[in-house]
């Protein structure tokens, strides 16, 4: 392994994320809606461990008001209280998260670059720690979190029902909420198994109103995953760089180091 090279952030952008830490709000969510919601999020926490695969678009409005989509595919493994897999990989960027209850690695697949971090003893508090002080904001990791309808619903004013509709030949609840800055949307499997099979967010406040949009292919919650999944080995020549703390949050589009990965955080 090379010597330690000077410190570089490296900020993981992506978020998608539309679930924040409980804050006070007055909420209109119907109650079907509710329901359902309520029943998946509590599936999701319940679940000792699960595994899935997604495909996520992220849309770019450029200056004449075109929109672009850009795609990434995400697989991620949770083990609760404090394991956690990620990789993330496009035509640009190939990228592998790894915590293990004590610490976050990052590894960047394309320069063989990786770095450590300390991480508390819970996913709560170590997702939370990567994203305020590194500026690691993990995409679908909010599905990793010990209760996921209390961060869904936080901001939420406004919930609706739309009953019935396919997603990958899937019969799924259809939900849409409303927040200040974001309108989300989500397709929740029918079934004694409800699991979140797509997302939709727009941003409504952000020039171009873009979207983000996940579409998740696959869930295995019946599979053990070993801890041995979740611990990191550097790869062949794979130099040791310093995760740094978090800079002044750059405009999209401008390069990160050590590549670029990132789309705006949702409110």
């Amino acid at each position: 392994m090379k010597s330690m090279k000077p410190a570089l952030l490296i900020s993981c952008g992506l978020a998608l994320s539309i679930w924040t830490a409980p804050a006070q709000q007055q909420t209109n969510i119907a109650p079907q809606a509710d329901r359902v919601l309520s029943a998946a999020c509590q599936y999701l926490a319940e679940a000792p461990w699960f595994s899935l695969t997604a495909e996520v678009w992220r849309e770019h409005v450029t200056a004449s008001g075109q929109k672009l989509q850009f795609t990434r595919t995400v697989s991620m493994d949770v083990k609760r209280p404090n394991r956690l897999h990620m990789e993330i990989t496009s035509p640009h960027t190939q990228r592998g998260f790894w915590y293990d209850g004590k610490s976050l690695t990052v590894l960047d697949r394309l320069p063989n670059l990786f770095s450590m971090a300390a991480m508390p003893g819970t996913l709560d508090a170590a997702l939370d720690k990567a994203r305020d002080d590194f500026g690691i904001d993990l995409p679908l990791a909010d599905l990793a979190v010990s209760d996921p309808y209390s961060n869904a619903t936080a901001k939420v004013l406004k919930g609706t029902y739309y009953g019935l509709s396919p997603v990958l030949g899937i019969n799924c609840h259809h939900l849409a909420f409303t927040q200040e800055n974001v309108d989300w949307q989500i397709w929740i499997q029918d079934g004694p198994q409800p699991l979140i099979r797509k997302f939709v967010i727009t941003h409504k406040q952000d020039a171009g109103v873009p979207e983000f949009t996940t579409l998740i292919t696959r869930w295995d919650l019946t599979d053990r995953i070993a801890d041995s999944d979740f611990v990191f080995e550097a790869p062949r020549e794979a130099s040791a760089i310093e995760m740094r703390l978090d800079q002044p949050k750059r405009n999209e589009g401008a390069p990160a180091q050590p590549a670029p990965l990132s789309s705006p955080k949702s409110k």
